[in-house]
């Protein structure tokens, strides 16, 4: 059964191959860029585990009913090896309608897939620590681009971690030191409901990191949106890019 298929032993490719190719294949500078499936789940969650702490790691059940939605998983591979990760989902919801986007990331990254296709919603870019600040970040986002192009998605949709709200700690995988003006951005833009410029709220290198890599707009803030992310003090800060045919090779230098 589809269940059956998944659960076996987590973290390892038990093949010991690059997995199936559905779909996509993309052999660029020794890296394999290639769509996955729930036979790769397992992969999956070994990557989560090594990218992030533990109360952001997604689970194989979690895992399991992201594929049962329709959802996109594209990874990157060395040999055997799965070093980075996105997971999108193609819906015809439409970013810009502000009452109906989802108020949590349970909800943000349990949309099922839907016909007519309007948006990419990008729950999860894993990159494995040792292999953050290389080309196969790129390589990743411009494959992901151009299956939401070639889908017929206008825009693609993404919930930015601010972990400069409060700073990383202990289990973190990759260190950012708290930034109080930062801090400050954020709180007056949840008070006042006014969005500050996006120069200032890119001021987190994480949110800037997206702004410099998709030309993306920020376009709300969502407090609460994952409470067990504390470096972020639970907030979201979610972007929209907006697709056209020359932006599947936007993100290459």
């Amino acid at each position: 059964s589809f269940v059956q298929s998944v659960r076996i032993i987590a973290g390892v490719n038990t093949t010991g191959q690059t997995p199936r190719i559905d779909g996509l294949a993309m052999d660029v500078d020794g890296t394999r860029i290639v769509s996955m499936d729930a036979n790769d789940i397992p992969a999956m969650c070994a990557l989560e585990r090594s990218a992030w702490s533990a109360p952001l790691q997604a689970g194989v059940s979690t895992m399991i009913a992201r594929a049962e939605l329709g959802h996109n998983f594209l990874g990157a591979w060395r040999k055997s090896e799965l070093i980075a990760l996105t997971c999108f989902v193609i819906t015809r919801l439409d970013p810009f309608d502000a009452e109906a986007f989802p108020r949590t990331f349970g909800e943000f990254s349990t949309i099922a897939r839907s016909s007519r296709p309007l948006s990419g919603y990008v729950y999860n870019l894993c990159v494995h620590p040792l292999h953050r600040g290389e080309r196969v970040v790129r390589q990743l986002i411009d494959a992901g681009i151009g299956i939401l192009r070639d889908s017929g998605c206008r825009y693609l949709v993404g919930d930015g971690r601010c972990p400069s709200y409060a700073g990383t700690h202990g289990d973190e995988r990759d260190p950012v030191e708290f930034n109080p003006a930062f801090r400050s951005i954020i709180d007056s833009w949840r008070l006042t409901g006014i969005k500050p410029p996006d120069d200032r709220i890119a001021l987190d290198p994480v949110l800037r990191f997206y702004k410099r890599t998709l030309g993306c707009d920020f376009v709300y803030l969502k407090p609460d949106f994952l409470p067990a992310d504390t470096a972020s003090g639970g907030h979201r800060v979610i972007f929209v890019k907006t697709l056209d045919p020359a932006d599947h090779d936007a993100t290459r230098p």
